[in-house]
């Protein structure tokens, strides 16, 4: 089957834009072509590069979303633009187009497009909380736009969770076009976590210390000032313990005042973005993940395959009913959480529990399978 992946061209380092990465390499290697479309703008340039090594990557002068001045409104209402992109898509002459979406709003242009392109589609909801629970400006338009152009819209749409395809289907008011696909992710060599634990002297991180580990990058949603927070708690408690971030964004100015006003230097450090994030996730002890809401993220994922043991906000973990206390410990804003890790036995038994639950639901090559029976199903509906 020939497979296009269209990414609305958020970034090249957010979460649903790496999924194409694990998808596109496990679709190649169930026997499919596939091609990513992707914005010229520079963002999408290491994404692009990426993707070049597991099949075509065509690039088109499309404006992201959020790069409009009027964002959904603007790209809703944008016939020519979603008329272009429809005539690009009939050169590639897909089997199937695979939209890929960050939240209900973006991207309502590339489902007219698809739409119009004549061939059969699907599309991927990552974030599916309206703009009214996101307390966004202007969110009743932004809402009734959003909702518009999701029940006009008549191929199948699929959220990474259970949670966020029951919110879906409740935005648009039906859920016979809903479905599930959780996200997946390569499964890690164990193997080399004995070598990439001697990475923790580039952070000055001993072997009896306690590190921590974020991934994410530093925007409001990810909360990266509630880990600081979360960490100068940890310290008083357990004084041994380190902690590291790996991400940029907006907010790295807020967090280094942050650290420079508690002085926690020499506890906390940060790293830009890193391509090899799995030698990172194999020398540190916990994954600790405090954002205020997600689809269903990689970073966990990824974390649970390189068998750290998970600390998520109290939030987050009630969405995702498969992380049990057997896989992952609720961080809330005291530190008896901290109870489960506190012996190098508790930390291996939660990591492993986690590992096992990566290698049975969350392998990338789980995900290739779930989609090639909804691609078949969409064809069909197309016939």
């Amino acid at each position: 089957m020939k497979v296009l992946l269209a990414s609305s061209s958020s970034g090249s380092h957010g979460g649903g834009e790496l999924y194409l990465l694990y998808l596109g390499r496990a679709l190649v290697e169930r026997g499919h072509d596939v091609t990513l479309w992707a914005s010229s703008h520079p963002r999408m340039d290491e994404l692009a590069s990426d993707f070049a090594t597991i099949g075509p990557v065509v690039r088109s002068p499309y404006a992201n979303t959020y790069d409009r001045r009027g964002r959904s409104l603007t790209s809703y209402f944008d016939a020519t633009t979603a008329s272009r992109i429809a005539a690009e898509w009939r050169q590639i002459a897909p089997d199937v187009i695979h939209v890929n979406k960050q939240n209900l709003e973006d991207g309502l242009d590339l489902l007219q497009a698809a739409e119009a392109s004549g061939c059969a589609h699907l599309a991927t909801v990552h974030l599916t909380q309206s703009a009214r629970y996101l307390r966004a400006q202007l969110a009743a338009p932004r809402d009734w736009v959003a909702r518009r152009a999701l029940k006009a819209y008549g191929g199948l749409l699929v959220a990474v969770l259970e949670k966020r395809r029951t919110d879906l289907a409740e935005f648009i008011g039906a859920s016979s076009r809903t479905r599930v696909i959780p996200n997946g992710v390569p499964l890690l060599d164990l193997s080399r976590r004995e070598s990439a634990r001697n990475r923790r002297e580039e952070f000055g991180v001993t072997p009896d210390q306690l590190l921590f580990v974020a991934v994410g990058r530093l925007v409001p949603q990810k909360r990266p000032l509630t880990f600081l927070e979360t960490a100068q708690r940890v310290l008083r408690v357990m004084p041994q313990a380190r902690f590291l971030w790996v991400g940029d964004g907006p907010l790295a100015g807020e967090w280094d005042d942050w650290l420079a006003a508690h002085e926690l230097g020499a506890f906390v450090r940060r790293l830009d973005w890193q391509k090899d994030v799995a030698s990172l996730l194999l020398a540190a002890d916990v994954f600790l993940h405090v954002a205020e809401y997600e689809g269903l993220p990689l970073a966990i994922l990824e974390a649970m395959s390189a068998a750290l043991p998970c600390a998520i906000s109290e939030n987050l973990l009630a969405e995702m009913p498969f992380l049990g206390a057997h896989t992952a410990v609720a961080v809330n804003d005291g530190v008896e959480w901290l109870r489960p890790l506190h012996t190098p036995e508790a930390r291996a038994a939660l990591g492993s529990a986690a590992r096992r639950l990566a290698e049975e639901e969350f392998s990338f090559g789980t995900m290739a399978a779930r989609y090639e029976a909804l691609y078949e199903e969409s064809v069909r509906m197309r016939a």
